[in-house]
């Protein structure tokens, strides 16, 4: 009975210290929880504001709404080194007297760019978040390696309505683009 437990716990051991360990490196986005009110880091597009009501960290967050044209994004280019693996993150928000509703999405992606701003490759994309869910939700694209001929990545917190006149807003905060190392 006794070599049955030595053999299951070195088995154990052994299993567990083969698997390898993903640590995930410094952030590289800037101003990734919305703190700096002049936009540093981040480009607009569409419905946007700077939140001071409603924050996962910090003093504020980024908040897009659906409204009239139906979009809203924040986006900003990081340098990569080609042939590592990197993530993309973000907590979403959408409350449920203002939410996203009627086939609206937010979700966070990555696209690929050589160093002239052509693309490389497809994007990568979070699941979306689709309906109210009235809590800070960590979305995350999965961990993917740079593709050949890529310079940098665009990273995208999006909310996109199918079409015009859709109402309904969600915030993002924490983002964060960093590269995987295992070990």
């Amino acid at each position: 009975m006794k070599k049955w437990h030595i053999t299951c716990i070195f088995t154990l051991g052994v299993i567990f210290f083969a698997l390898p360990l993903c640590v995930q490196a410094e952030n590289l986005l800037v101003n990734p929880s919305f703190e700096n009110v002049d936009s540093k880091g981040w480009v607009t597009y569409g419905d946007f504001a700077y939140d001071t009501d409603t924050y996962k960290s910090g003093r504020q967050s980024g908040k897009t709404w659906a409204w009239n044209y139906g979009d809203g994004l924040f986006e900003q280019f990081v340098n990569i080194i080609p042939g590592k693996k990197y993530r993309a993150s973000v907590y979403i928000l959408s409350k449920t007297n203002d939410a996203i509703r009627d086939n609206t999405k937010a979700w966070i992606q990555i696209e690929w760019y050589t160093g002239n701003n052509v693309v490389v490759n497809a994007l990568i994309k979070s699941p979306p978040l689709t309906g109210p869910n009235d809590r800070w939700e960590l979305f995350s694209t999965p961990a993917v390696i740079v593709p050949s001929g890529a310079a940098k990545a665009k990273i995208k917190l999006i909310q996109q309505a199918p079409e015009n006149n859709i109402e309904g807003s969600c915030f993002f905060d924490d983002a964060n683009f960093s590269v995987i190392f295992l070990i």
